[in-house]
This record gives C-alpha cells, sequence and structure tokens, in this order.
C-alpha cells in the first residue's frame, strides 16, 4: 500500500494540522515522494525528496526525530544545507502499518514564533504526530478495503453473469438490490415493453409468501413463461432482512435432466435390441442403477446378463469406482472364499507372503458382479449373506472385519426360488439378493432382436475377418426367426462367426450355405433331402405363456407381470390363455 493512493485525503489532512497549530506540515511516502505539503513546500508535492536525512532516519528507526538546532545536528552533517538551513525546528514521526513503515509526517519551523510553538510542549507535539500517523494509516486501509470491495465486487458480477440461473437479491419489500444477466433475460426486464409491474408483483409474492420454492407462470412480451423460484434468507433474524432468488425456466429443467439422463443412458446403448421387451429392460435398469440397492439379474445362459451389470455399473453414481467380475461356478470351491475375501500372510500353504486382497476389497466405491450366483456353496452363501447385512469383509485367517462400501450385482441362469423350497440356497440370502429383480427375456420370445443381432455381427464380424458379407437372405432369416436359439445371444453369434469361416462376401443364402447352417444348427441330421424344418409359432408362444405365468406365480409376482414379461398388453395376455386354454 502507498500514501499516493490517499493523496487528497493527505493533503487535506495536512492543511487541517497547518491550519489548527500554525505549523507548516510535511508527509511523504517510504519512496521519500512529498505526498503533502503547506507552505513553501505546497508546491513540490508529488516531487521525489532528494537528501532528507531526518525522515530516512525515523522510517530507518521506527522511531520519531526531533531537531532543535537544524544544519548543526549530527543526522544534518551529510546534509547540503549543513550549517545553512531555513528550518528553525522539526519533529517527524514514522507512518506504520501492519509494523512496517509507509511514510513520514513531519511539522516545520520557520521563524521563532513558530520554533516556539513546536517545542513548548514537546510530549504532546509527539502524541499528537502518533495519532495523526495512525489516522493516515487507517485512511489508507480504509481505502484499501473499498479497493478490494469494489474488485471482489465486480468479480462477482462477472460470476453471477457466468451462471446459467438467474439471481436476484432483495430487500425485504421486494426492491431489486442486485440482478444478473440472466435474471434480466427471463424475466424480460431489459425490454422495456414487457410488463415490469407484473414482474415487480411476482417478486413481491415471492419474498413476502411462507414457500421457500415455487413454480409460477408470468407473461412476459406477449409469452407465457414457467419459471422455478427458489428464495433464501440471506441476513440474520430480527435484524435487515435481504433474500436471494434463483430462477430457472421450467423448459431448461426438463431439456437438462433429458440430456442428463440420455448420457446416463448411453451404456445401455451398447446392448443390442429393438423389441420392445428390451426396450423396456433397459429403462427399468437404467431407473434402478441410480439407487443402491443389490440387483439379481435373471435369464437364460447367453441372454448377456454381465452386459447389463456392466451397463448398470457406468450409468450409477459408482462409474467412476471399479467395476469386478466374480464367476462363481467357474473358481473351485476351495479357491472361491479366498478369491472373494482376501486372505491374511500364512492362512494356507502356498498364500502369497504378503497376502492378498479379495475381490469385494477390489470392488471398494464400485460395483462387484457375482455371476452364477446358484452355483455359491452353501458355507459362503453365509458369508456373502453376512457382507450383504454388515457391509464389511474378513480376511481368511484374519480377525478384524474390513468394511467396504460395494453395490452388488448378481446374476443366475437357475431358479433360485426353486433352490430354496429344496434348500440348495438359502432363503435369506435370496431375499437379500433379489431387492431389485432383472429378467431378461430369451431371444426366442422377442425375434426382432434376433435380426438386428444378426446385422449387429455380421457388421462386426466384416472388420474383424475383413470379409464383405451383405447380409442374411429371406430364406435363412426366416429359419433363424424359427429356430429356439437355446444358448440365445451367444449361439447367435458363435453360429455367425461360423458362417464367416466359410464365407467372406455376398448374401448368406440357404443355396449357397445350406449345408453349414444345417451341420451348425444340427437340423435334420443325417436327411440328405436337406429341407427346411418347421417349428410351431403356436407350441412356442403357449410354452413362453406358460413360463411367464409359472415364474410370476413362483416369485409372488401377479398377472401384470408375466404380460409385462411376454411384452403383450394385459387384455391381450387373458386372451391368449383362454385360446390356448391354460390353466392359471
Amino acid at each position: 500500500m502507498d500514501l499516493m493512493d490517499i493523496q487528497p485525503v493527505a493533503q487535506r489532512i495536512a492543511d487541517a494540522i497547518a491550519a489548527v497549530l500554525k505549523i507548516e506540515v510535511e508527509i511523504a511516502n517510504h519512496h521519500f515522494i512529498r505526498v503533502a505539503g503547506t507552505g513553501e513546500h505546497k508546491v513540490s508535492v508529488l516531487h521525489k525528496m532528494e537528501g532528507d536525512l531526518v525522515y530516512q532516519s525515523a522510517i530507518r528507526t521506527g522511531q520519531p526525530v526531533i531537531i532543535e538546532n537544524p544544519g548543526y545536528e549530527q543526522v544534518c552533517e551529510r546534509c547540503v544545507f549543513f550549517r545553512n538551513c531555513s528550518e528553525t525546528g522539526e519533529i517527524c514521526a514514522p507512518i506504520n502499518f501492519n509494523d512496517q513503515p509507509i511514510g513520514v509526517i513531519g511539522l516545520l519551523a520557520f521563524n521563532k514564533e513558530q520554533r516556539k510553538r513546536l517545542f513548548e510542549n514537546t510530549d504532546g507535539i509527539l502524541t499528537f504526530l502518533d495519532k495523526m500517523a495512525d489516522l493516515l494509516a487507517s485512511k489508507l486501509h480504509e481505502h484499501d478495503m473499498i479497493h478490494q470491495l469494489t474488485r471482489n465486487s465486480k468479480k462477482m458480477a462477472k460470476i453471477m453473469n457466468l451462471v446459467n440461473q438467474g439471481i436476484i437479491v432483495l430487500d425485504k419489500n421486494g426492491n431489486v438490490e442486485e440482478m444478473n444477466l440472466k435474471a434480466e433475460m427471463l424475466l424480460g426486464i431489459h425490454d422495456h415493453s414487457s410488463s415490469q409491474a407484473d414482474v415487480k408483483k411476482v417478486l413481491e409474492e415471492m419474498i413476502q409468501g411462507t414457500e421457500t420454492s415455487k413454480t409460477i407462470s408470468i407473461s412476459i412480451n406477449k409469452e407465457v413463461k414457467s419459471l422455478f423460484m427458489n428464495k433464501q434468507r440471506l441476513s440474520m433474524p430480527g435484524r435487515y432482512s435481504d433474500y436471494l432468488l434463483i430462477i430457472q425456466d421450467v423448459n431448461e429443467i426438463r431439456y437438462l435432466a433429458e440430456k442428463t439422463t440420455e448420457s446416463q443412458m448411453k451404456p445401455f446403448e451398447r446392448i443390442v435390441g429393438a423389441s420392445p421387451q428390451i426396450k423396456e429392460v433397459k429403462e427399468y435398469a437404467y431407473k434402478v442403477s441410480q439407487s443402491q440397492s443389490t440387483i439379481l439379474i435373471q435369464g437364460e445362459s447367453g441372454t448377456g446378463k454381465e452386459e447389463f451389470a456392466r451397463a448398470i455399473h457406468l450409468a450409477s453414481t459408482r462409474r467412476e469406482g471399479p467395476f469386478i467380475t466374480v464367476n462363481c461356478g467357474a473358481i473351485p470351491e476351495h479357491l472361491l472364499e479366498s478369491e472373494l475375501f482376501g486372505y491374511e500372510k500364512g492362512a494356507f500353504t502356498g498364500a502369497n507372503n504378503n497376502g492378498k486382497p479379495g475381490k469385494f476389497e477390489l470392488a471398494h466405491k464400485g460395483s462387484i458382479f457375482l455371476d452364477e450366483i446358484g452355483e455359491m456353496p452353501s458355507l459362503l452363501q453365509v458369508k456373502l449373506l453376512r457382507v450383504l447385512q454388515e457391509r464389511e469383509i474378513e480376511h481368511l485367517g484374519g480377525t478384524s472385519p474390513i468394511p467396504v462400501d460395494v453395490r452388488v450385482i448378481a446374476a443366475t441362469n437357475k431358479d433360485l426360488h426353486a433352490m430354496v423350497k429344496k434348500g440348495t440356497f438359502r432363503e435369506d440370502l435370496y431375499f437379500r439378493l433379489n431387492v431389485i429383480p432383472i429378467i431378461i427375456p430369451p431371444i426366442r420370445s422377442r425375434k426382432e432382436d434376433i435380426l438386428v443381432l444378426g446385422e449387429h455381427f455380421i457388421s462386426k464380424f466384416n472388420e474383424l475377418f475383413q470379409a464383405n458379407v451383405l447380409g442374411f437372405g429371406e430364406d435363412v432369416k426366416e429359419l433363424m426367426l424359427n429356430y429356439p436359439w437355446q444358448g440365445n445371444v451367444r449361439e447367435l453369434k458363435n453360429f455367425i462367426e461360423y458362417l464367416f469361416n466359410f464365407i467372406n462376401n455376398g448374401w448368406v443364402t440357404m443355396d449357397g450355405a445350406q449345408e453349414l447352417i444345417f451341420r451348425k444348427l444340427d437340423i435334420n441330421k443325417g436327411n440328405n433331402t436337406s429341407t427346411a424344418p418347421s417349428f410351431s409359432l403356436r407350441e412356442m408362444e403357449k410354452e413362453m405363456i406358460i413360463k411367464a405365468l409359472d415364474y410370476v406365480r413362483h416369485h409372488g409376482l401377479n398377472i401384470e407381470n408375466a404380460s409385462q414379461l411376454l411384452g403383450i398388453g394385459r387384455a391381450t395376455l387373458f386372451r391368449k390363455i383362454n385360446k390356448y386354454q391354460i390353466d392359471t
């Protein structure tokens, strides 16, 4: 900080002191530039003071200096006016701020009368100078505070105008004290043709009302806008009140919500399918991905349970955390416990000397996918139940519990409910896992997806095999639609990959590829007539309805759930139940 920043103030203080004491006054900054002066020195204000040894001494020592015999004292020896000084006396004191010298204030006598007034009460003069020095320091501090507040105010105004929300500060009567550009735009305040009275009325009602937030409709430039307003009180109760209003366009909120949903739904776009059933499952899976609850994915082998689990993780708030996969049926039983929960040093023969963290630890702050959960041994079912209940694990050979923050997504192609009845799967664990059930229908019940998946795999294998297969002929498509695909998507993918090993261009038709197709799909084995197979759609439909009804019955669900599984309406389902004379 520099006294030059308050030069006009310093000059007024100098003039006031000189008028009261009838003594000349001089104020200099720490660079020895004369900031203020009276009498002869007034014309030299803003000029550098050359060789003023007295002021230099005051700043150097931080102490006041008294010169009773100007030109003849030790401090004057190096002065150009040594023994020839026009002054008759001088007292100066340093001006300090935060214990740092920022300048000097001096009282100067040039005749006998001024000298008498200067030295008749030296202690009083020193006290007075000390007070004046403090006054100058406080004025400089005040100036700096105002400068900072102005700068912060400008900065805050810039920040407010960068925010994509309307921001208004109002007093208790609804008068606007601050407003950003977004608020002006939303309320049409920049346009004088708009109804300012309507806007003021809305703001007053918001301030005087008891609601902290509400949606209002207002006509601005003959256009009705829906605005969401949120009110916050800024001041302390019992004192003056200011209010902060945050204003948003409802349409903008809706648009941002839709864009956010689209972005979060992207992981599910990797799951190929165009049927109503798979679309419904994807939408349902997205909704449950936003929670932290345990999920049980059920479906036949090859339906894409792991793909759904991964998409759920990537769409969730845990997307930045790890996604750990464990196939409970592929790991030997004696190793599964140590894989899941980790082990301590020396826990068993052959154990790593440093111990090893388990999959649950590795999945901390993320998700763990337990595939083929129905294959988990009974002993580990008990330990898994503890993890779900207590949210902690214990190393094999360890004694201390380790907290874990993990979302569990389990999957099975088995009927766990039936296993519970047989006693091969714990009922309490089943209910812990089945908090949010997701059922993936087989591709034979969503035939639209068979051809969509087929085209997807053709595109993929064209790139992989550097081939130019154009697609399937109508006769092959018909066969694919009627084939049961017991292995679901996995079987379909393997079938198409098999064909690419023999066909690398053109269309795949029955004329050119019938023998390959029949061999791979094991159709009409040993029959050289190579007639196309025939499957009864009626029987397949009846079978799927029976399975869906059986499933919802075992899981305590209702007929609406069965219609959702089948991808048909409730009335349609009842009609087909009567048509096929199915017992309910």
